[in-house]
Order: C-alpha cells, then sequence, then structure tokens
C-alpha cells in the first residue's frame, strides 16, 4: 500500500488479494518443479476469509498435497518479541491434479501455553479434509471427530434460509467474541456521553418470523456447537454474518419439543447472563464517558452445555461427538492454568 502509486504488480491471479505474502506464494508455485515442495508461514486469513480466496484457489489448483497448521497468538504466540500475529505455516506438494484430487490436511486452531514452546510441533494433529472446504475458508480442523461432526450438520439447511429484514422477531449478537459468543434476546445496555443510550457499534441483529425460531437461534449461537463452527471457519476475532448464514441449523427440520427446550434454557441463561453482567465505565475523546454492560458466558457453562445436549439431539451426534463439543477448547475458554 506504500508503494502503489510507484508500481503495481501486473499479471498475477492474487492480484485483489492484496498482501505480499499472497503474490509470493504465487511466485513460488511458478518456479517450483512439479512434485516439488515449499512451505511458508503467513498470516492466517489465507485459511479463513473472503479476501484470500484466489489464493486459496491456487494452492488448490497446483497442488498435489496440502498441509494447513494454524495457530493463535493467545496465550502464547509463535515468535516473541514481535507483534501479536495469527498464523498459519502451509506446506505444499506441487502437482497437476484436479482440485477434487488434492489431498488437503489440517490442524485445529493451537492455543498453547509458553511452557510447552519446545513440544509444540510435536503435538500437532492433523485431519484430512479434502472434502469439507467451503468458500473462503478451509476448516481448522485437526481431529476425526471433528471431522465427524462437520459431515453431520452440513446435512441440514444454514441459517440464512430463515433470515428475513421484514421479520417481525429481532435477535442480537456481539461480533467481537475471543472465546465466547455473545447472543442475546434483548439489546445490551450502553450508553455515551455524547449520544446517549443506544445500540453499541458491536452489536449486530437478525430477524427471524417466529418467536420460537428467534430464541432457539439465541439457544444454538449461545452453544459450544456454533462457537466450534465460527472458530474453525472464521479469522477467530471477528463473527461475520458469513458464519451466522451459513450455520447449518435446520430450524425447519428441527422438532418442536427441541425448540421449546431451547426457548426455556434461551429464558434461563439471559438471565444468568444479566445476573453476572458487570456496568463498566471508559472514556474516549470522540464520545466523551462510556458506560456499558459486559457479559461473562463462562460462569453461565452449566446452561451452554444443556443447550448443547439438546442440539446433539437435532444433530444426532453420538457420545463421544457431544463430549469433544462440551470440552472444545474448555481450558481456554474457562481460564484454567
Amino acid at each position: 500500500s506504500k508503494v502503489k502509486k510507484e508500481y503495481a504488480l501486473r499479471g498475477y491471479k492474487t492480484e485483489r488479494c492484496g498482501n505480499l505474502y499472497a503474490f509470493t506464494v504465487e511466485r513460488c508455485f511458478r518456479i517450483l518443479h512439479d512434485a516439488g515442495y515449499f512451505s511458508v508461514i503467513v498470516q492466517l486469513p489465507i485459511v479463513c476469509t473472503d479476501r484470500m480466496i484466489p489464493v486459496q484457489n491456487l494452492c488448490l489448483d497446483c497442488s498435489s498435497f496440502l498441509w494447513f497448521a494454524n495457530f493463535d497468538d493467545r496465550p502464547a504466540r509463535l515468535f516473541d518479541g514481535l507483534e501479536h500475529i495469527r498464523a498459519s505455516i502451509f506446506l505444499s506438494k506441487k502437482g497437476k491434479h484436479k482440485t477434487q484430487d488434492t489431498h488437503i490436511f489440517s490442524t485445529t486452531y493451537n492455543r498453547w501455553y509458553s511452557e510447552i514452546r519446545s513440544s509444540l510441533f510435536n503435538l500437532l494433529s492433523f485431519a484430512i479434509i479434502s472434502e469439507l472446504l467451503t468458500k473462503g475458508a478451509i476448516p481448522k480442523i485437526g481431529h476425526s471427530i471433528a471431522t465427524s461432526i462437520m459431515k453431520r450438520i452440513r446435512l441440514f439447511k444454514p441459517l440464512r434460509n430463515y433470515l428475513g429484514m421484514n421479520s417481525l422477531f429481532e435477535i442480537y449478537f456481539h461480533n467481537a467474541p475471543q472465546y465466547w459468543v455473545r447472543a442475546m434476546d434483548f439489546t445490551p445496555y450502553f450508553w455515551n456521553e455524547r449520544n446517549g443510550v443506544q445500540v453499541s457499534s458491536h452489536i449486530k441483529s437478525l430477524r427471524l418470523s417466529s418467536e420460537l425460531d428467534a430464541l432457539a437461534i439465541v439457544a444454538s449461537l449461545n452453544s459450544s456447537i456454533f462457537y466450534w463452527w465460527f472458530i474453525i471457519l472464521s479469522n477467530c476475532r471477528d463473527l461475520n454474518m458469513r458464519e451466522i448464514e451459513n450455520f447449518p441449523i435446520g430450524i425447519s427440520e428441527m422438532k418442536e419439543p427441541i425448540k421449546h427446550r431451547l426457548s426455556e434454557l434461551t429464558e434461563k441463561l439471559m438471565s444468568d447472563l444479566k445476573q453476572h453482567a458487570q456496568r463498566k465505565e471508559c472514556f474516549y475523546k470522540t464520545t466523551g464517558e462510556v458506560k456499558y454492560d459486559e457479559f461473562s458466558p463462562k460462569y453461565s457453562k452449566p446452561i451452554i452445555d444443556k443447550i448443547d445436549q439438546v442440539l446433539a439431539k437435532h444433530y444426532s451426534f453420538t457420545d463421544e461427538e457431544l463430549d469433544f463439543i462440551i470440552n472444545y477448547d474448555i481450558k481456554y475458554r474457562m481460564g484454567l492454568s
């Protein structure tokens, strides 16, 4: 961006990615012999953003084998002393094959404490994900159980089928999760000195035609199943409409007793979130004093576990799959050492 007035790249399939590493990857494929290998450490968006679709397609079209290892920058990061960078290390074996014949492997989204740095790579687990690709995402899946869950839930219709701008019932979600997705059937409190009470810019809304469906979806978005879906497909920082709309919820296929049970659990969860909420205060030059409610869903984990148990019946999970979801990333989500 600093030199684009002086010169520009031409003739690169990855031009619109707007990132130097995309052009470097393309150049590597051009000069690499068939059946040769190369590996690079790049930023995480290569596996999870629409902007990087050209370089994703390039990797898929030019490789017979691909391996992606994915890493968070918290609590520990790959490179101490440098800025926080969420990274993917990918290795390619060049080959002229059809995309569907490419063998693709991936790890989960790895988090770790600095104490295990010396053994981190030895602990990596890869799963084959060739059949699980979605547009703009190379899923961060590193376990056969996760592969099984993905194949199972993809049979259901996506959430976008049930959303409508003119629908009567509105629900809300926070667009910047860290370890918890926060969805609500009420508008979270937000006030600033300049504009008074309003909806925070971080709060987005969805509209549904049925109150029962709306409450069932609030429960589902707070579930560990949806959190797992968000982590494996997104940039793990921003909850965008892509992950919301593509979530395979199958509301029209959901049995009424399951919807009613999710509705009951939504009521309990909303009450529990409010009970543990803290009123925070801060100051910004542009808006002056700011007050808002901060929610801590980890205190509501027992209720969220019940939501996952209900959804497990909807998706026909095995006991092993349900256990995987309930305990997914639990050490970091709950702040355990």
